[in-house]
Formats: C-alpha cells, structure tokens, sequence
C-alpha cells in the first residue's frame, strides 16, 4: 500500500480546514480534494479526493494520523477499496507535501520516493 511517514507531528485541525484543494495537473490526470474530515479529538484526518485518469474519475481517501516518533503517516484509508493507479498515488503524495505547511518535517519513510516532489 503506497504510504509517506513524514518526521513531527501535523497540527490536523489546521490542516483540515485550509488544506489547498487543488486542482493539480500530471500529464493527463487532474486530481482534487473534495472535501476533508476530521476525527474526534483531532486524532484523524480523512481527506477524499477525485482523480481522472484517463477520462475515469477514481475516489481514493486518504487517511492522515499521527504515529509514534512523533512521526504523521499518510496512506490509503484501507475501507474504501480504489484501484492504486499512479494517478492516486500521486494524489497521496501531494497531500503529504501539502502537510508541511501544517508542520511536518521531513520524510522519514515512504514507498513512493519518486513522486515525491
């Protein structure tokens, strides 16, 4: 499953209220956030996005939670099954980097080092 562990912990409150919606453009596919949720006591921060690849909209949700370390781990909400497209885990990726503006620090570990930008 394509993840990014990033150092620090992200302020999720924050993050869930101006996280940038996108649009964000790769080649062919477009993706954007469609809206944010976040967990009870700040614990959580689900974000649901669109991707189109190739004319097909796929919704990935990616799940953003704080772990040990302190490190924030972002990776694909394993309750909605998605097709993991390069298109979505591009998307992954770009909500990890959107989180350094919600103070994460650098990434510790990930799985998709070369979308990473």
């Amino acid at each position: 499953m394509p993840h990014v562990i990033r150092g620090g912990p992200a302020d999720l409150a924050a993050a869930w209220r101006d996280l940038p919606r996108g649009p964000w453009r790769w080649g062919t596919t477009v993706a954007r956030v469609e809206g944010c949720y976040l967990g009870s006591g700040a614990a959580c921060l689900l974000v649901a996005g669109v991707v189109v690849e190739y004319g097909r909209p796929l919704h990935p949700i990616v799940l953003v939670t704080h772990g040990a370390g302190p490190t924030t781990a972002v990776h694909l909400w394993g309750a909605v099954a998605v097709e993991r497209t390069a298109g979505v885990k591009r998307f992954l990726a770009q909500v990890a980097q959107e989180l350094t503006a919600f103070g994460v620090g650098e990434v510790v570990n990930t799985n998709i080092p070369d979308l990473l930008v």
